[in-house]
């Protein structure tokens, strides 16, 4: 009998010891998978590592009146395609997302296109645009043509200033080519938070994927500070740190 209620006065002691109940150093057991959480962000770089055969930089013609628009003061931040500096990026989705940021104004709608390499519309259509400034996910539906692998196409970006298309409204466009799976393999997106996706992408150089894994992040949770910073640091390595504390609107439908 003593020897069971000395395991049992060993027990205790442990147990307040651990706690800081005793004096000395507090022991606070984390929860594992928080812990575990943080681990995994604090380890990661979502600095875009551009690919080696990028090539050289595409133009982004700028359309419309110079320094307007809509036959107003073109505000700062200005209509921005979300880029590198050599105006084109990387995907491995046959319809993929693209990301812009879109200033306050008058209009209302929007016009996004995709041609091929000889000038022909791949896809084509107008979004309603929204009341605030802020950045808007365009996705490519999956009715549209899938991209063709290795092949590159020209992104266009108009907002319609009057009833329709005008040459003088302003547009932006930017480059982007599907990239073919067998080039690496990638992960299995089953097996990985949205955290080591954007990660993954920005460290092998496909810039809208990485964009898109870490802004529906964004979206789903704003008020986690993992994903704000992970944001920032992604737009900062390519230069475009002005986006990386405008908000991030819904998708357009």
């Amino acid at each position: 009998m003593p020897s069971i209620h000395l395991k049992k006065l060993r027990v205790a002691l442990i147990s307040l010891w651990a706690f800081g109940l005793l004096g000395g150093t507090t022991c606070v057991v984390p929860n594992s998978t928080a812990a575990a959480r943080r681990l995994t962000v604090s380890d990661q770089s979502f600095s875009f590592i551009p690919p080696e055969d990028s090539g050289q930089p595409r133009t982004n013609r700028a359309g419309g009146r110079r320094g307007q628009l809509c036959n107003n003061a073109m505000p700062t931040p200005s209509l921005t395609l979300l880029l590198p500096p050599t105006n084109q990026g990387t995907t491995t989705a046959a319809h993929p997302t693209f990301l812009a940021y879109l200033p306050q104004t008058t209009a209302q709608q929007v016009f996004l296109s995709l041609e091929n390499e000889d000038n022909n519309y791949v896809y084509h259509t107008t979004f309603e645009l929204p009341e605030e400034a802020g950045i808007v996910s365009f996705p490519i539906p999956e009715t549209a043509p899938a991209l063709e692998s290795d092949k590159y196409y020209k992104v266009s970006l108009a907002i319609i200033c009057g009833e329709i298309l005008d040459p003088n409204d302003p547009v932006i466009e930017g480059w982007i080519k599907r990239i073919s799976p067998d080039m690496f393999i990638e992960p299995q997106p089953s097996q990985r938070t949205p955290f080591e996706l954007g990660a993954w992408y920005a460290r092998n150089g496909v810039w809208f994927d990485a964009l898109q894994a870490l802004a529906e992040l964004r979206i789903a949770e704003p008020d986690n500070l993992d994903a704000i910073a992970a944001w920032k640091e992604l737009l900062q390595s390519v230069g475009l740190d002005t986006m990386g504390t405008v908000p991030l609107l819904d998708p357009v439908d």
